[in-house]
């Protein structure tokens, strides 16, 4: 915090930006002030307001066509300098437990998408059709053990994860676990991946050739014999060694699990209405594929056992968690009708505002999880965090010492009703982590 929220390192940051280049009445810090409040409720204050904030608050007299000018690009290289320095912030602990402890880290990325007004599809073009002209998207990726944001990029709604997998190959670290949703599943990725001597478990894309090896020869493998060989034998969840791929064939560990009839009828109804409005037949091979959840790995059975596979997958709602609180708390996705300069700037001190809260949230996380074998709610700490941004504002004016205090202050309140809430019959992300594989091969959630 004191390499952003103190007035003499706003102020080297502006001036090294370009923001500050000469002596003004809203100085660096009175700018940021005026930004957090700006974002102390879930939709953008008006210009009058901030002005009438500036004068209340500061005994600044500015109008707010003079606030206006503030929004270009220095004001946004000075936004982005101070993500980057955040972005750079080591969290100290890392949290060793079960599984997880086989691997350096387990990044796990998702794409959140919303909508935007149509004058901003030059420059943020949305899907068309009969979808947004214009729309964000922000690229995120944290790993699951350090807490450490790896990547926060904003991006055109229209890009597909796919190629956002590709252009980000060289991310990838020997002794990474790498957890992927469907949207970034490309083969070259997985050929990286193993290359890197690094780990990956991910969906099965409808679309992959998947072959056994039978009697030396490779023997593609019929879904259709699988459902009704699992029916048969009552059978709710198999395990196969498998090979991916037509030309290059990759070999990895399949999870195969039974949908439950509801559930697959309800899934169907989706895929028809989806490939009606597109256009497509549906094939009968997609439709038994669609019976099942089918989880792929390159870990060996040694270091990850078969159970284990898709309950590591699942960690990845986590990811749809965070989008989620930054919509709900944050209203990343409220936009007021504003200039585009503007707009991305306010954007943008919102993305630094939710990375200083999770750094604040996954330092004092990993280190109750040490002391207390317990784990904070990303959601309740972040809607207290938010809900008293007021002490966040008066930190700024009181520099060190008022960091000081602050920290003291969540460290306290954070201690307090914010642990994550075990739901009955339901595997949460703090089970996961508890997880122990006993030799009796009996699964034991502590």
């Amino acid at each position: 915090m004191e390499d952003v929220f103190t007035s003499e390192e706003l102020e080297a940051t502006a001036r090294e930006t370009g923001f500050y280049r000469r002596e003004s009445k809203v100085r660096p810090s009175v700018f940021f002030d005026l930004l957090m409040y700006d974002m102390s409720s879930g939709e953008s204050k008006s210009l009058s307001q901030l002005s009438i904030e500036a004068r209340s608050e500061h005994d600044i007299g500015v109008t707010k066509q003079g606030i206006d000018k503030k929004f270009n690009e220095h004001t946004l290289s000075f936004l982005k300098k101070l993500i980057e320095t955040q972005l750079s912030v080591e969290l100290d602990l890392h949290l060793d437990a079960g599984w997880l402890s086989s691997f350096n880290r387990v990044p796990i990325k998702d794409g959140t998408r919303f909508h935007l007004p149509e004058e901003y599809k030059d420059y943020l073009p949305g899907s068309g059709g009969s979808g947004s002209k214009a729309g964000a998207c922000i690229q995120f990726e944290f790993d699951l053990k350090s807490g450490k944001i790896e990547v926060m990029d904003l991006t055109a709604s229209n890009k597909p994860d796919v190629k956002d997998a590709l252009e980000f190959l060289d991310n990838v670290k020997k002794g990474d676990l790498i957890i992927r949703d469907l949207g970034y599943y490309a083969f070259k990725s997985f050929i990286n991946i193993i290359k890197k001597e690094a780990f990956f478990i991910s969906r099965l894309g409808a679309k992959t050739n998947v072959f056994e090896m039978r009697s030396g020869n490779y023997k593609k493998l019929d879904f259709k014999a699988v459902y009704h060989q699992m029916k048969r034998c009552k059978q709710s969840r198999i395990y196969k060694n498998i090979f991916i791929g037509s030309e290059e064939k990759i070999p990895v560990r399949l999870a195969i699990e039974l949908m439950p009839d509801d559930v697959y009828e309800e899934r169907m109804r989706k895929i028809k209405k989806l490939h009606t409005k597109k256009g497509y037949q549906t094939s009968e091979e997609y439709k038994f594929l669609a019976r099942f959840n089918l989880f792929i790995t390159n870990v060996t059975k040694e270091v990850l056992p078969d159970k284990v596979i898709s309950s590591l997958y699942r960690m990845r709602w986590q990811i749809e968690l965070i989008f989620k609180i930054w919509k709900s708390v944050f209203g990343i996705h409220h936009v007021r009708k504003m200039k585009y300069q503007r707009w991305l700037c306010l954007l943008h001190f919102k993305l630094l505002m939710m990375i200083i809260n999770w750094n604040i949230i996954m330092a004092q996380r990993n280190y109750h999880y040490r002391w207390k074998g317990k784990l904070l709610s990303l959601n309740k700490c972040f809607k207290t965090l938010f809900d008293n941004i007021y002490r966040l504002r008066e930190t700024l004016r009181l520099g060190q010492k008022g960091i000081v205090k602050f920290i003291k202050w969540v460290n306290r309140i954070l201690n307090e009703n914010h642990w994550i809430e075990r739901k009955k019959n339901k595997l949460g992300l703090e089970n996961i982590f508890y997880i122990m594989f006993c030799k009796s091969n009996i699964y034991a959630y502590i």
